[in-house]
């Protein structure tokens, strides 16, 4: 396991860079961005993640966005959706807060 979280390590500044040039794509939307948060998650923190909150925005309004992407859609609920983009392979996660107008998008990059 020592091996397996040293590699993580070592390859997270370069999947945190993806993750960030994979928000680009949603730079029409970044005016609504009201946080942004990276950490790695999973076993051995083998998976990095970006979270974004985004207010007054739709999951309709972001998948529509990505729309262009080769991404499979998983709708869970009416206010969670799930998906991965296959070309680069990232996975997708919408879910609208309960109570508010805020949709959080969580972009997750394993290794």
């Amino acid at each position: 396991m020592g091996i397996t979280y040293l590699h993580a390590y070592i390859k997270r500044p370069e999947q945190m860079q993806s993750l960030q040039l994979y928000e680009q794509k949603l730079e029409t939307i970044s005016s609504n961005k009201v946080n942004e948060a990276y950490y790695a998650s999973g076993r051995a923190s083998q998976n990095n993640n970006l979270e974004i909150t985004y207010a007054s925005i739709t999951i309709d309004d972001i998948k529509g966005i990505l729309s262009k992407q080769n991404i499979g859609w998983n709708e869970i609920s009416n206010n969670r959706t799930v998906g991965h983009d296959y070309d680069a392979n990232v996975y997708i996660e919408l879910f609208k807060e309960v109570g508010s107008n805020r949709v959080i998008l969580i972009l997750q990059r394993r290794n």
